[in-house]
C-alpha cells in the first residue's frame, strides 16, 4: 500500500480486494490504462517458452549493478547499488554512474517513484523527459495507481528478477525488465533512460515493442543482490 505521509493523511478511496481467483482479470483491467504511459506490464493470455532477443545492436549480456540491494520504499522494493543512487533528497533519488548499470538502476528507480510518491510533480520537473501531453498522461497514470487495491498494487509493482538491454549508448538506454507473472512465467516492463549531461533521467516514451509472456529468460541477465540471491 502507499506509505507516504500525504497518502496516509488523505487516503484514496479503495474498493474491497476482489476474490483472489479474479485477480489476474482485475489487475489487467487496471494496468492496461497505466501501461501505455509508464510501461507497467500488461498481462498476456498465452505464455511462450522463450524471450524475444533485443533489437540489433543491443547488449545481449552485461554485468548487473555492483553491490545491489533492494530496499523497501513507499511499499515497494527499489534497487540501490554502487552505481546509484548516490543521494536521496525527498522523492528524488539521483547520482547514477555513467554506465549501463547506472542507467539500469535509474530507469527503474525514477519511473517507479513517479508513480508511487505523492511528490511526483517534483520528479516530473527534474528527472522525467516528457512533453506536456505525456506529463498529463503520467498524472492520469498516478491517479490510476493510487486507486489500486492493496493486492493490485503489489502485483503492479513487482520486483524485477532479470533485465536485458535493447539499446545502450553513452546518451540513451532502452531496457526490458522481467517480473514474475501472476499467470506463471514472466512479464516484461519497458523502460528508457536518457543522459542529460550530469545524470540519468527517465524518458517516458521508451519506443520499445511489448514482449509476450515467457516461461524462459533467454538473453536476460539475472539480478543478484548482496546476499547472492
Amino acid at each position: 500500500m502507499f506509505t507516504t505521509r500525504e497518502f496516509a493523511d488523505h487516503p484514496a478511496p479503495r474498493n474491497p480486494s476482489p476474490p483472489r481467483r479474479w485477480m489476474p482479470v482485475a489487475v489487467t483491467a487496471v494496468l492496461v490504462a497505466v501501461a501505455s504511459i509508464v510501461a507497467i506490464v500488461v498481462i498476456r493470455d498465452q505464455p511462450h517458452d522463450f524471450a524475444t532477443p533485443p533489437a540489433p545492436g543491443g547488449l545481449t549480456t552485461t554485468e548487473p549493478p555492483r553491490e545491489l540491494e533492494w530496499k523497501l520504499i513507499n511499499g515497494i522494493r527499489l534497487p540501490f547499488s554502487e552505481d546509484g543512487p548516490a543521494q536521496v533528497d525527498g522523492p528524488r533519488a539521483h547520482g547514477y554512474t555513467h554506465t549501463p548499470q547506472g542507467a539500469l538502476v535509474a530507469a527503474w528507480q525514477i519511473a517507479t517513484r513517479v508513480l508511487t510518491d505523492a511528490r511526483y510533480e517534483q520528479l516530473l520537473g527534474t528527472q522525467v523527459r516528457a512533453d506536456l501531453g505525456q506529463q498529463q498522461q503520467v498524472r492520469n497514470a498516478v491517479t490510476q495507481a493510487r486507486n489500486l487495491t492493496a493486492d493490485e498494487f503489489e502485483v503492479a509493482f513487482r520486483q524485477p528478477v532479470a533485465f536485458q538491454f535493447a539499446t545502450y549508448t553513452s546518451m540513451f538506454a532502452r531496457i526490458y525488465f522481467a517480473v514474475p507473472s501472476v499467470k506463471g512465467g514472466y512479464d516484461f516492463v519497458r523502460r528508457a533512460a536518457l543522459w542529460d549531461g550530469t545524470d540519468w533521467v527517465y524518458q517516458v516514451d521508451s519506443g520499445l515493442p511489448e514482449l509476450p509472456n515467457s516461461t524462459g529468460l533467454t538473453g536476460f541477465t539475472t539480478f543478484q543482490d548482496r546476499a547472492g540471491r
